[in-house]
């Protein structure tokens, strides 16, 4: 019998849960994040069949905890990218075969694809219904439809490390707060440190860090399980359980770096000149001592969209200020990182 309901899968009552997860092994958003606190050994072991590649779109990877199957459904194959209705098919078609393979009784399964995945729910719906009628008199399939009014909280603690605290003192800290400013203001704690305590890789607005998208989720999920929306009594909590010697002496390791890298970042009066000084300097850390000229050359490289937002007096400007900043030197080579 297949019916239909509303609010939280990880509460039903069914043999089996569907999970709709990626192949890449991120579980960073949607009901696919309440699943990797709910069920760590079943996240543990859906990285190593990503990591493996034994888990593709079309296939099924599965595994039993706490009493429930747990049914890791791919929807998606980069975890960025949308869903495609071929991609739920492949799916429900494999998904047929393991229900009559661990003989399962009674099943609980999310809107496939829809939402974060992108796809029209009715579709996905007469999908579903075409697909599983035909077993549907021998198990029973609760189906989970999207509710607009229905917001699920998390049922386990987000495990938070220093990274999150280092985090959250940057938004005390800035007087202009944007997710771009977050990520930059950390990329200059590491240019500030000479260390590499965040991994920076290039993206289409500068160096970026995808674990700090990941990190500021966890936090947000982190202040709805106890309930606060101030990054201040958030901090005060997650202190206080993770304080050791350890975490003391790297915040305070941390802690001038941080200072100077959020006065910088506030001084820079647009997104866009943030976005260019963090550029530049990634430039210089990748490539050495370089002249005007070849900043701006390879500036301009590095997307065409970039090429496109930026002019070459903007690049310039960008140069300027991180020389009046103290961040880079000039000398006979051309411009370099200062080092303390």
């Amino acid at each position: 019998m297949i019916q239909y309901t509303t609010g939280d899968l990880l509460l039903s009552s069914t043999q089996a849960l569907v999970n709709t997860v990626n192949c890449e092994g991120y579980m960073g958003k949607g009901i696919a994040y309440q699943f990797k606190l709910k069920f760590p050994e079943n996240n543990a072991d859906y990285i190593k069949a990503c990591k493996v590649g034994s888990l593709r779109i079309g296939t099924i990877h599965y595994y039993q905890e706490k009493d429930k199957i747990i049914i890791n459904f791919p929807t998606k194959n980069k975890w960025r990218e949308k869903s495609k209705m071929e991609y739920i098919e492949s799916g429900l078609n494999s998904l047929i075969l393991v229900i009559e393979e661990l003989k399962i009784q009674s099943i609980s399964i999310p809107p496939l694809g829809s939402g974060n995945g992108g796809l029209v729910w009715s579709d996905v719906k007469a999908l579903i219904e075409k697909i599983l009628s035909p077993i549907a008199s021998s198990i029973d399939i609760l189906i989970y439809e999207p509710s607009k009014g229905y917001v699920s909280q998390p049922t386990v603690e987000p495990q938070l490390s220093t990274s999150a605290l280092v985090l959250m003192q940057i938004k005390r800290n800035l007087k202009n707060f944007s997710k771009i400013r977050l990520q930059k203001s950390a990329y200059f704690i590491d240019v500030f440190l000479n260390e590499k305590y965040f991994k920076f890789k290039r993206h289409k607005l500068g160096p970026y860090d995808y674990n700090i998208e990941i990190i500021s989720k966890n936090i947000k999920e982190f202040q709805k399980f106890h309930s606060i929306k101030n990054t201040d009594d958030a901090y005060t909590i997650l202190y206080n359980k993770i304080v050791s010697d350890s975490v003391e002496k790297k915040l305070s390791i941390i802690k001038p770096a941080l200072k100077k890298a959020c006065a910088f970042i506030d001084s820079l009066p647009t997104d866009g000149e943030v976005e260019c000084c963090a550029t530049i300097t990634f430039l210089l850390e990748e490539n050495g001592p370089l002249n005007e000229d070849v900043i701006v050359s390879l500036f301009k490289a590095w997307s065409k969209d970039k090429s496109e937002r930026f002019s070459e007096q903007m690049i310039l400007n960008g140069i300027s200020t991180l020389y009046e900043a103290n961040i880079i030197d000039k000398n006979l080579l051309g411009y370099t990182l200062v080092t303390n």
